[in-house]
Order: structure tokens, then C-alpha cells, then sequence
């Protein structure tokens, strides 16, 4: 493995990074005049792009992130491209719920505040990616009544899994939640999927989840993906 592949691979879907000028210069070069534009703008409020699932031709030093500009007569506008990894000078994971709430509309804030609260309390700590965090950063409109709340979080057994997945159903008829679990090495599934999965009541947990990472996507089975969280206890 190269000295280039192990840096990459620090890299996960949803985190923050922030780019360096010689970066923003080549992205820049690169585009039409309209995303130009934007990129310049990004560039001098010194936002974040996010890391996203990596291209299959990507070289071996590239990572391979995005922006989104607010929607558009109701179209989104999203920009992928990729930059060297020398050229990251920042990187973080995405933000925590707790930060971004004073932003979340005013119709979520209290429901938003007791999820928050119960997470918390169960010694889980969501964070936050999509409009919500794109809203935060930028202080730009992205937030509607409709956009969904995308949630992500790290369970560190099958059990804070249960626990999380519980607090999630209980939010979700006051709430437009939506969002991914993350299992050990960035691998990521919806976790609305799993709730569908587990109402099927396989009691073998063979049922099929979309799991994705880095590299793309691939069917697994509930059982394979819970033995991850075992091992890693």
C-alpha cells in the first residue's frame, strides 16, 4: 500500500475538509464560468467541501469531494470534483447536532432539542450532514420545509445500535429524519433500511442492507454487518 493510499483512506464520506488556494485555483481553472463563480465565492468565505464516495478512476492521491449550492426553481446543484491530498489543509469529521440546532428551522427546534437530550443521555452523539449542515456553514438558505434532517451515527455495540435505532422511530413521526448508521472502516447504511430489515423478523438476521463506503456499495446481511460492531467492542 502506498504512502498516498493510507492518507486517502483517513478520508470518509461526510467528512469536512478545507482546501488549499493552489487547490481552489485548479478547481476553478477546470470549470465553466458559472461554477467559477461559485468556486471563487467558496474560496474567499473559506467553506468546507465534503468528502463523498470516491470515483473509480480516482489516482491513488486524489480525494474525491463536493459542494452543493441552495437549491435553484427547486433544482439542487451539487458539484464533484477531486483534489491531491497534499492540497487538504483541514479535515474534520462532520458536525455534531448539538452544534448546528440554534440553525434548524423553528418548527424542529423543540422536538430537535428533546432528540438531542435522549441521544445524550444514552451516551450517543449524532451528527449531522445535507441541507442542515450545508446551512450552518454557509449561513445560505438550503433548508426548507421538506429537506430531510440527515443524521449520522457511530454505534459502538449491537446494543447503543438498538438503542439509537429506537430513539430514531420514536423521533420520526415529529421529525423528517433521515441519515445513515456508521459501521467500523467508514461502512455506512441507511438506517431506515435496517429498520425495514428488522421488521421482517429474520430471526437469522440474513436480511439484505445496502452497505456503503469509500469505493461504491454492496449487499450484506444484517448478521455480517452486526459481527463488525463485535469485533470492534
Amino acid at each position: 500500500m502506498s504512502a498516498y493510499v493510507e492518507q486517502v483512506e483517513q478520508f470518509q464520506r461526510h467528512d469536512l475538509v478545507w482546501l488549499s488556494h493552489q487547490a481552489w485555483e485548479n478547481m476553478a481553472a477546470a470549470l465553466s464560468s458559472p461554477w467559477q463563480s461559485a468556486v471563487r465565492d467558496w474560496q474567499q468565505q473559506e467553506w468546507p467541501a465534503v468528502v463523498r464516495r470516491r470515483d473509480s478512476d480516482a489516482a491513488d492521491d486524489d480525494v474525491c469531494i463536493g459542494l452543493e449550492l441552495p437549491s435553484q426553481d427547486g433544482q439542487r446543484r451539487r458539484l464533484a470534483v477531486r483534489v491531491q491530498v497534499e492540497h487538504i489543509i483541514e479535515h474534520q469529521s462532520g458536525l455534531a447536532l448539538n452544534t448546528v440546532l440554534p440553525l434548524a428551522l423553528p418548527e424542529w427546534q423543540n422536538d430537535l432539542r428533546a432528540l438531542q437530550q435522549s441521544a445524550a443521555a444514552a451516551g450517543l452523539r449524532f451528527r449531522v450532514f445535507g441541507a442542515l449542515s450545508w446551512q450552518f456553514l454557509t449561513g445560505q438558505p438550503y433548508l426548507q420545509t421538506l429537506s430531510p434532517i440527515d443524521l449520522l451515527f457511530r454505534p459502538a455495540d449491537p446494543a447503543q445500535l438498538q438503542q439509537a435505532l429506537q430513539l430514531l422511530s420514536r423521533f420520526q413521526q415529529q421529525l423528517p429524519l433521515d441519515g445513515e448508521i456508521l459501521f467500523p472502516q467508514g461502512q455506512a447504511v441507511s438506517w431506515r433500511a435496517w429498520n425495514l430489515a428488522d421488521a421482517a423478523g429474520d430471526a437469522q438476521q440474513e436480511q439484505k442492507v445496502l452497505v456503503k463506503n469509500q469505493m461504491g456499495a454492496r449487499l450484506c446481511s444484517q448478521r455480517e454487518m452486526l459481527a463488525l460492531l463485535t469485533q470492534s467492542a
